[in-house]
Parts: structure tokens; C-alpha cells; sequence
């Protein structure tokens, strides 16, 4: 359907100011009309209604308008067809699937960008900026792929183009040689990762790694990026030490580079990397290590925080401390230094507390809260963890965050003597995980023991007896396999699920 004039005749600009809305009305919209009613060999130039268009397409876009953006391009785009201007083809085919992308019509893009991509290549020449465009719509195919959930095709589109850029001349004044090789590599190791070929993955993320190993101190931040996602396959695939040496090496590069001119930016990056740091060694169960990192993080975002300047950086930079003291405070409950976890995890809620308004702050007011909750279950102010994890499920929205709210909140409400709700929330927590751990063993069979100790509590606190072993049973026998892939990391866990089932086997009957 064409676009016409009273389809923005009610309309206010999403983006922009209303003079260019009024550009559109009083200008384009009479040009592309006019010669519309005009035949075509009487045009000022050969292609002026498809350049109107193409003009009135991106002056929507500017507005917001992107469903008529995409109106006007696809008119553009079938007169373009029949003129022998292919750069313009290739140029209109690009403005539609961008447009597409955007409004999420995805079945619509792909057909538009295998368009793109053929055009691409038929304008492509070897050693020319030309192959980079090209290179990039096979991007795109495969990006779409992913979001329409055809993720085989994904992977192998991917793959597709890792073997072409392989066979590639370098481009003259073009990015350096092997560059776009390393970024087909990581989004084929991304790719591969979805349908589960996670050692394919490694070898490909190893590669892309291999090459920002080389790259100047500026590439530090896609070196890191390289070796962390590497280190998450090595963590997968059980290749431990593997995985700890890739985020140390990481660590060492964005330390180097931000030490060496003392850049508040890349300052800001050592800070977030250490934490990420600490939550890579505590997932190696290395714990006092994990401990040291974390409260490095939290210095230097103090640091930061005591030099920020500006409404907007103030904030971005406390809620980031806020950040880091919650994992500062789970690595001193890991530790069992309780008054120290608490600590830091009060000055974390008052941080998040002054930016509850934001999205970011919620979610870390809602974390803060749940960690706190833990806590005090372990040192048994049971009320007041039910009070904490009650916040937490109120506030988060991200299922998964709040299945472990709503646990925690089972356990501490058990222990308080509200049963059914305890139950309830045990029952639903567990009955999510089951459903996730379905999709990802890997992701979701920690979370899953976990919560099975946890509903054998729930279960024994009621009575309910042959249900509480039930649970605590799977519970050992998940930790047990746990233990045999990471014992630094889950050794701890399965203590605690035997312990849990002995007292279940021994608990007595009746509420």
C-alpha cells in the first residue's frame, strides 16, 4: 500500500520537530504525488520518483515513522528493480531491511536481505571496500536467521561466512587483515552456542581471541571481550584452569591499558571487569580470590564515584557501585562473614534505593534485596529474610531473577511457619526451573539442586515427609554430578543437600 497524504495528517513526530514533519506534508508528499500522475519519460531526471521516495522514506525515518518508512521504500524499491542502477538497488534494499530490523518484521526482511546480499556480491570486487558491504548483508541473513528462530541456518550462515572471509583478498586502506575474519568467528561462536555445539564454539572463539591477542593496547576492550566469552565456553565445557587463565589474561590487558594513562573510561572498564572477574572465580570456586576481586571492583568504583561530575555520570557510576557491592556482599556470605555481607549489601540498597525510578536501579534494589534475604536466612533472622526476598519478588520482572526471589522466599517463609506460602512459591519456583533446565542443563542445574534442598525444607516444615526426601534425593544426586565436573565450586552445595536429606530422613512426622 502506497503512502499518501493523510496518513500523517494526525500524526506527531517520534523523533525530530514538527517543521520537518511539516517539510513532508507541504513538500515530498507533492513531488512524489505529481510525478505519480506523470509519465515517465516526462520525469526531470530518469529516476525522480523512486529519489523522492527514497528522500520521503528518510525523512519518516527521522520522524519515527518507520511503518511508513517501509511503505515508501518498498514503492521505491520495485520501480528501482526496473531501472539498471544497482548501486541504488543495493542502496534502497539496505534502508528497507534496516527499516524492517527495526519494526521487528522479520519474515519481511529476509527475503529483502537475500536480496541485498545477491546485489552485494554482483557489485563486489575483490580487494575492494565493495566485499566489506557484501560481507556485512550476509550479517544480517544470518541475524535474522536467529531472531525468526531458524538457528541451524543461523549457525551455518555464520559459518558461511567465516569460510568466505577465509578466502579473501585483504581490502586496500581497509580494516587490518583478519579483522573482519575475528568478528565472523565470534558471531559463528555465538551462533554455534545456541544449538549446543559448544566445543565448535570454543574452537572458534579461540580463534577470534588468537587474533585481539595480537591486535595494539586500543583493541583492549574486544580482546577482553574475545577472551571472556571464551572463558564462558571453557567453563562450560569443564576446561577449568583453561577458563580461569582466558579471564585472567583479560583482566592483565584492560588493567594495562587503563593504568597506563589513568583514562576515567577504561578506569570504569577495570572496575566492571574485576567484578565480572570475581563471579568467573567464584563460579571456579575459587572463593577467597573471588573475594580479593570484588572488593577491588568496589574500590575502584569508589573512585570513581568520589570524582564523577554531572546528574547523568553520578548516577550511572553509584549504580554501578551498587553493582559491585552486591557481589561484594555475596562473596562474604560465601565466606560466612555475615555482619561484613550485610554491610556492604545496606549501603548497595541505599544506593539502588535513590535510583528506584530507573530500570537499572529497580533491578539492582530487587538484587540487592534477595541477597540480603539469603543472608539472614543464614543467620537466622528469619523474619526479616522474609521481609527482604517479599521486596524482591515485588520488584523484579525478569522470570528468571524472580524464580530465585520467590525461592528464597519459600524458605524463609517455611521457617516462619507460613507453610502454604511457602509451598506455593517453592512449587512455582521449582516447576520454572524444571522447565528451564529442560532447555539448558548446563545453566539451570545448579539453580534447580539448589531449589530441590531447598523444597525438602519446605516439604519436611509441613510434614509432608515422603515429598521432602523425594526432593532432597534429587537434590544430592544433582550436587553429586555437579561435584564431579567443578568440585572447588559445588562441593560446598552438595554439603548442604546431605545435610538437608539426613534431617528430612530424621524429621518427625505431623506439622
Amino acid at each position: 500500500m502506497r503512502v499518501q497524504r493523510q496518513d500523517i495528517w494526525h500524526r506527531k513526530p517520534e523523533n525530530g520537530h514538527p517543521d520537518q514533519a511539516y517539510r513532508v506534508i507541504r513538500i515530498q508528499m507533492d513531488v512524489v504525488e505529481e510525478l505519480r500522475d506523470t509519465p515517465r519519460d516526462t520525469w526531470p531526471q530518469r529516476d525522480a520518483l523512486p529519489r523522492a521516495l527514497n528522500f520521503l522514506g528518510e525523512s519518516y525515518e527521522e520522524l519515527g515513522w518507520d511503518d511508513l518508512a517501509r511503505r515508501a521504500y518498498f514503492e521505491e524499491l520495485e520501480l528501482r528493480r526496473a531501472f539498471e542502477d544497482r548501486q541504488a538497488l543495493r542502496s534502497v534494499l539496505k534502508a528497507l531491511r534496516t527499516t524492517l530490523i527495526r519494526l521487528k518484521l522479520y519474515e519481511e526482511a529476509l527475503p529483502i536481505a537475500e536480496e541485498e546480499r545477491r546485489v552485494s556480491v554482483e557489485l563486489s570486487a575483490p580487494g575492494k571496500y565493495s566485499v566489506e558491504t557484501a560481507n556485512s548483508a550476509k550479517y544480517w541473513i544470518t541475524h535474522i536467521l536467529g531472531e525468526l528462530g531458524r538457528h541451524e541456518e543461523s549457525a551455518r550462515s555464520a559459518g558461511e561466512s567465516v569460510a568466505e572471509l577465509r578466502e579473501q583478498k585483504p581490502i586496500k586502506k581497509g580494516a587490518p587483515p583478519g579483522y573482519g575474519l575475528a568478528h565472523a568467528q565470534a558471531e559463528h561462536a555465538r551462533r554455534l552456542v545456541v544449538i549446543g555445539e559448544y566445543a565448535l564454539a570454543c574452537d572458534a572463539a579461540a580463534e577470534a581471541a588468537a587474533f585481539w591477542r595480537q591486535q595494539p593496547w586500543e583493541e583492549a576492550v574486544r580482546c577482553y571481550t574475545a577472551l571472556g566469552e571464551l572463558s564462558i565456553l571453557q567453563l562450560r565445557l569443564g576446561r577449568l584452569d583453561e577458563a580461569r587463565t582466558s579471564h585472567t589474561e583479560g583482566v592483565r590487558i584492560i588493567r594495562q591499558r587503563a593504568e597506563r594513562k589513568g583514562e576515567p573510561e577504561f578506569l570504569g572498564h577495570l572496575a566492571g571487569v574485576l567484578n565480572n572477574h570475581a563471579n568467573r572465580l567464584r563460579a571456579l570456586g575459587l572463593d577467597h580470590e573471588a573475594l580479593a576481586a570484588a572488593q577491588e571492583s568496589v574500590d575502584r568504583y569508589r573512585a570513581l564515584v568520589a570524582n564523577a561530575e554531572g546528574r547523568a555520570v553520578v548516577m550511572k557510576t553509584e549504580l554501578r557501585l551498587a553493582v559491585a557491592l552486591i557481589g561484594l556482599g555475596s562473596r562474604l556470605h560465601d565466606l560466612d562473614r555475615l555482619d561484613e555481607a550485610l554491610a556492604a549489601n545496606t549501603e548497595a540498597i541505599t544506593i539502588a534505593r535513590k535510583y528506584e525510578h530507573t530500570s537499572m536501579g529497580r533491578t539492582e534494589l530487587a538484587r540487592a534485596w534477595t541477597n540480603r534475604a539469603s543472608a539472614l536466612l543464614s543467620r537466622n533472622a528469619d523474619q526479616e529474610a522474609v521481609d527482604a526476598a517479599a521486596k524482591a519478588v515485588e520488584l523484579y520482572e525478569k522470570p528468571e531473577s524472580l524464580a530465585l526471589a520467590r525461592n528464597t522466599f519459600g524458605v524463609a517463609a517455611a521457617r516462619v511457619g507460613r507453610l502454604d506460602e511457602a509451598l506455593a512459591a517453592s512449587l512455582r519456583s521449582l516447576a520454572e526451573y524444571r522447565e528451564w533446565h529442560a532447555a539448558d542443563p548446563y545453566e539451570y542445574a545448579p539453580l534447580l539442586a539448589d531449589a530441590l534442598t531447598d523444597h525438602a525444607i519446605v516439604r519436611s516444615k509441613r510434614g509432608e515427609h515422603a515429598e521432602a526426601q523425594a526432593a532432597a534425593a534429587e537434590s544430592v544426586e544433582m550436587h553429586r554430578r555437579l561435584v564431579a565436573i567443578n568440585p572447588d565450586r559445588y562441593t560446598r552445595e552438595l554439603n548442604r543437600a546431605t545435610t538437608t536429606a539426613n534431617e528430612v530422613r530424621t524429621a518427625p512426622s505431623g506439622h
